[in-house]
Order: structure tokens, then sequence, then C-alpha cells
């Protein structure tokens, strides 16, 4: 069977500090027709130095990439990462995975994944699709829906005074107004709303009265 060219190839540069890691998809990735590895890179500095250089048609990350994924380095990841067609690889950190799916990726899979899996990846990638494995996909689906419970229940967590003094807050009450309706120092009020401000991730009192609108508590007045 004759070789096939290199440029008839699907370029893939793959990055992990892990060099065992490396190592096994430069293998999978060389033994696999029609795949070919353009670049190898061990840490953050030489993969965004390579890249443009390589022009990888997919480009594969590890998650634990030295110093790529830090949450100071996003906003200059998510620039880079839009210019490739990327693959990324992690661990089960499912916390991890949450927060990385929603950049601009093309495939996510994580290392339970088979070698299948992998190439199936990447050809669905290259292809112009995107691909999720089903591990990537149930744990979405479980923070999804564990992240959306809490947020519908954190006024539970109010006091019953939190929730008195959030209530007159809502109504657009000042802190001496709620002060003098309630028989409470203004200093006493001031922790209250900062304490409730805090417990409802709200940074103003119109984001309070917002919260309470989305989640049906202005009928409770």
């Amino acid at each position: 069977m004759p070789v096939m060219p290199r440029k008839s190839k699907i370029q893939v540069l793959i990055a992990s500090s892990q060099s065992l890691l490396l190592s096994s998809l430069k293998a999978l990735i060389e033994k696999t027709q029609g795949l070919h590895i353009c670049g190898e890179a061990d840490n953050a500095a030489s993969l965004i130095q390579l890249a443009p250089v390589v022009t990888p048609d997919i480009l594969i990350i590890d998650r634990s990439l030295d110093g790529f994924f830090e949450e100071d380095n996003m906003d200059l990841i998510e620039g880079f990462m839009k210019n490739y067609r990327v693959l990324l690889l992690s661990d089960m950190n499912k916390s991890e995975i949450y927060r990385l799916h929603k950049l601009s990726i093309q495939g996510f899979i994580t290392t339970l994944s088979s070698a299948e899996e992998m190439i199936n990846a990447i050809r669905t990638i290259f292809s112009g699709g995107k691909f999720f494995s089903a591990k990537v996909v149930e744990v979405l689906i479980e923070l999804s829906f564990k992240n959306t419970s809490q947020e519908k229940s954190l006024h539970n967590d109010l006091s019953e005074r939190e929730m008195e003094i959030f209530k007159l807050v809502t109504l657009g009450k000042s802190t001496k107004d709620i002060a003098d309706e309630l028989h409470l120092s203004k200093h006493t009020v001031y922790t209250h709303r900062k304490n409730i401000l805090k417990k409802l991730s709200c940074k103003s009192a119109t984001e309070l009265i917002n919260y309470a609108y989305t989640k049906g508590l202005m009928e409770e007045r």
C-alpha cells in the first residue's frame, strides 16, 4: 500500500505536561491511518509559540498542561484557542470539566475514553462537527442540575430576620426606613443587608430586587 502523502493527513498538535500521556497520544496518532503529529508541547509557553508555526488541523490539549488553564490566563487562552479546532482532554475532575467546557472548543473527552473514541473525536472535529464524550456530557448534566438547584434555594439560607429585611429592601425601603420600622439600629440593618447580598450573590439592592422577581418572591410581600 502506498504511503499517504503528509499533506493529505490530518495534522495534529498535542500538548501535555504528562510525559507518559504525551507519548501514548503520539503513539496512537502516528499508528492511525490519515493522522500525523505535526508538533508536541509540554508547557503553555511552548504551545503558544509552536501552534502558529505548525498550523495544526487539530489541537489536542491536556487540561493539566502546565500553567495553561489558570484563572488569571483565561482571557488570553480564550483568544488563542479561537484560532484552532481544539479537542480538550481531561481527567475526571468534575468542577474543572464544567469550568472549561465553556471555552472555544470543538471537542471534550476524558482520560477514560478509549483509543477509538479519541480517533473518532479527531475525525469528527476535522470534518466540522463537535464531539463531547459520554462521560463529559454526564458531568455537565449533573453539575448543571446541581448549580440550578443551588441557585433556586439561595434565599432558603436567609434567617427569619434577614428574609424580613430582604423583603423590605425589595419594596425600595432605605436602611433608615427599615431600621425605624423594625426598631433596629442602622448599623444592625446594614450588617444584615451585607450578609443578604453575600448569601444571594448580589452586589446591590437592584440585584436583590431582580432576584426576588425572578424567584417569585415579590408576590410574597
